[in-house]
């Protein structure tokens, strides 16, 4: 009986020695298969251009590039290099939109506090007043091939994005004007803040899965 067990015993021994030979096996041929297909593609660094703005928001393509960069920096695919010479594809891209459109109103009477709303009844009555608002980025990149093989064309990938959020509008009845301007700019770039980091980890995804 004792030497059966410890028969079996040895077989389990051995059963679970294979098991982690075929784990581990797989575990090294999914980790060289992605790296043999970025080899193939010949991308292992990557230079990102200062992106175009071509919204009405002054400024925009900075934090968006600085989203992307902070998004890609964490990837072990690629490396970001500093000029683009030294890379093997360049990855440029474009903001379209930048911009907030109304998404919500409400009549000025109807508007807290109760007591301005019963001031400027009279004055504002029915008057459409904004109470909140969405924002809206778009954007669009493209992947280039700095050397590509021979035969095969520069374009590596190309997508655009698109992504919005609502922020609520800052009326301020008891004080002149209904809305404040500088308020609602404000929440406006805190929106496009988050908008940014949203999009570009897509960006990221979205581009890395091309490998």
């Amino acid at each position: 009986m004792a030497r059966g067990l410890v028969e079996i015993f040895q077989m389990n021994r051995l059963l679970l020695c294979l098991v982690l030979i075929v784990v581990s096996g797989c575990g090294y041929t999914l980790q060289a298969s992605r790296d043999t297909n970025l080899e193939k593609e010949g991308v292992r660094r990557l230079y990102v251009t200062p992106l175009v703005n071509n919204s009405y928001k002054s400024g925009v393509q900075n934090l968006v590039y600085n989203s992307l960069l902070r998004a890609l920096s964490g990837s072990e695919s690629v490396r970001l290099v500093s000029r683009p010479e030294e890379a093997d594809a360049i990855l440029g891209g474009t903001v379209n939109v930048a911009r907030y459109d109304v998404r919500s109103t409400a009549a000025a009477k109807d508007l807290p506090p109760k007591d301005a709303g019963r001031r400027f009844e009279t004055v504002l009555g029915n008057i459409r007043v904004a109470t909140s608002y969405l924002a809206i980025l778009e954007c669009s990149f493209m992947l280039n091939h700095r050397h590509p093989p021979s035969g095969k064309p520069a374009k590596l990938w190309g997508a655009s994005f698109s992504q919005s959020k609502p922020f609520a509008g800052a009326n301020q009845l008891s004080t002149p004007g209904t809305t404040s301007a500088l308020i609602n700019e404000s929440e406006f770039d805190r929106a496009l803040g988050d908008l940014a980091t949203q999009m570009m980890a897509d960006v990221r995804e979205n581009m890395l899965a091309r490998f």
